[in-house]
């Protein structure tokens, strides 16, 4: 009979320290993180796609505007600058989005982590401290970069002071293809606006 009680007091010892085990591993694996993002990665990825971005556009840009002028420019940015970023993020299999706070298509209005950013690069200008680029997530996991757009001196032709940076022909186009632009009065330096490049290869 003590045989008996004793095998049996084992076999709830050995059956109690199993499902501890068990338990134990589950909690682990509840416990564990989710897979981190590679942030310096992203931030890579991101700059080289923004710059070869940039890179095409202003090419294109400037055969434009060295063949038929600068009022030729505004015509072909209304007509390309979105295809152009369309067809560049299927080659890079993201997607990518220039928006501002001052706009000049409506289209590319900022939603709302956007916005957040651009506010924050705007604190950064007013302040006079360094603009450095962000990777975060969206509400559905993809990964974004964000970084800004400064004005450069050949912006000015279409983003500057109207009559003085602006010609007043180039201005008139500016007005008939845009009819609510806001993108004008910049200066050299300033926050133009900002990269939105988000990667649709995997959700964190």
């Amino acid at each position: 009979m003590k045989k008996i009680l004793m095998t049996i007091l084992i076999g709830l010892s050995l059956w109690a320290c199993n499902n501890d085990k068990k338990e134990t591993k589950q909690e682990a694996a509840e416990a564990s993180p989710k897979e981190t993002i590679d942030h310096k990665a992203y931030k890579m990825k991101g700059m080289l796609i923004a710059k070869n971005t940039f890179k095409i556009f202003k090419s294109k840009i400037e055969k434009v505007g060295s063949q038929k002028g600068l009022p030729a420019v505004v015509e072909f940015c209304h007509e390309n600058a979105m295809k152009l970023t369309d067809s560049l993020g299927k080659v890079h299999q993201v997607e990518i989005k220039r928006t501002s706070h001052k706009l000049r298509n409506p289209e590319n209005k900022p939603d709302a982590d956007e916005q957040a950013v651009i506010e924050n690069y705007l604190r950064l200008q007013e302040e006079h401290k360094f603009m450095d680029p962000v990777v975060t997530t969206d509400g559905e996991g993809y990964v974004h970069f964000y970084a800004p757009i400064k004005i450069k001196e050949k912006c000015l032709q279409c983003h500057g002071q109207p009559g003085k940076d602006i010609p007043e022909d180039v201005y008139k186009i500016i007005k008939a293809k845009y009819p609510k632009d806001q993108a004008t009065g910049f200066k050299l330096g300033e926050l133009r606006g900002i990269w939105d490049i988000k990667f649709l290869d995997k959700k964190y």
